[in-house]
């Protein structure tokens, strides 16, 4: 009797052993799929510049084109394919951060003022010093981009500041200093809206 119930002893440990041990490797892999969560970081900037890019060329929008140069301004209608092409600066600024978003260090907060998260990536290290988002604190969805430029090129600096109102517009604005003095600045805002 003593022999039979050591047997069932060993028996039922054999085939018990496995199930313990999957238990244990499964939640393992669900504590390291916990953590990788918590711990990505970088919103997909690139993926929004292509989303709301995709939504203007899908859609019937009356699109135009405000440019300011010296101090004079014009505006005129212009094509998907126009649109599209001046769009595409600022993906390949996206891609460009994507691609090299090891040299950023990026920081959250809110603001309830606005009640938005703000994500904020800044460098020393590249041309594109700073990249702000503001996301939705309720839809975590974005709602606007900035991404500042900054080339030293000797005495001359140029800035260039990217903007993205998430379905309305976005704007480029250049400028080129030599030393503290202005040589040169402009803009341009892309805008679309629904055709009546």
């Amino acid at each position: 009797m003593k022999f039979q119930s050591s047997f069932c002893g060993w028996v039922m440990l054999f085939f018990l052993t496995p199930f313990v041990s999957c238990e244990s490797k499964q939640s393992k892999a669900e504590k390291k799929e916990v953590s990788l969560s918590d711990t990505a970081k970088f919103y997909s900037i690139e993926r929004y510049i292509k989303d709301e890019m995709q939504y203007v060329d899908l859609r019937d929008f009356s699109i135009t084109e405000t440019k300011i140069t010296a101090g004079d301004s014009s505006t005129q209608s212009i094509t998907k394919d126009e649109f599209l092409s001046i769009a595409t600066e600022i993906l390949n600024q996206t891609n460009w951060f994507a691609q090299n978003k090891f040299l950023y260090k990026e920081t959250v907060f809110q603001d309830l003022g606005t009640e938005s998260y703000t994500i904020n990536y800044q460098t020393d290290q590249a041309d594109i010093k700073s990249i702000d988002l503001l996301l939705n604190e309720q839809t975590n969805l974005p709602k606007r981009l900035f991404i500042r430029m900054i080339r030293q090129e000797g005495e001359i600096t140029s800035t260039i500041q990217y903007s993205w109102v998430t379905g309305k517009q976005f704007s480029i604005a250049k400028s080129v200093k030599k030393s503290t003095d202005l040589i040169e600045q402009s803009s341009k805002t892309i805008q679309w809206i629904n055709r009546p």
